[in-house]
């Protein structure tokens, strides 16, 4: 299964009038993934719930940019999970986010060069 809504990426290139665009939403996917990445981690291992909330939150909306969609159900269960304070293996759920992001990392790299 591709880890990208192929709906979205069409419309996102669809977009582009050969000005760079899905390039540049991709390049600001990854410029801010990245670090609310690593932060999560951080925060996971801080074990901070309000930051780890607040994090899948803000890493589900990137993702909704480039129709990553198993990344965005990821993060959704995160952040609930964190708000009710249900957390029960934030490590775990973390890696596996990471993960789907390396996948959806070398889709959009296939996507950009298509």
């Amino acid at each position: 299964m591709n880890c990208l809504d192929p709906e979205t990426i069409a419309s996102l290139k669809a977009l582009d009038d050969g000005d760079g665009f899905f390039a540049e939403i991709v390049s600001t996917f990854l410029g801010n993934a990245r670090p609310t990445l690593s932060q999560l981690a951080s925060a996971q291992a801080a074990n901070d719930l309000p930051a780890l909330e607040r994090l899948a939150h803000k890493l589900r909306g990137a993702a909704s940019t480039v129709g990553a969609q198993r990344l965005m159900a990821l993060c959704s269960r995160l952040e609930t999970a964190a708000r009710q304070g249900t957390v029960v293996d934030a490590a775990a759920d973390v890696e596996t986010i990471e993960t789907e992001f390396q996948r959806v990392v070398a889709a959009l790299e296939v996507e950009l060069q298509a």
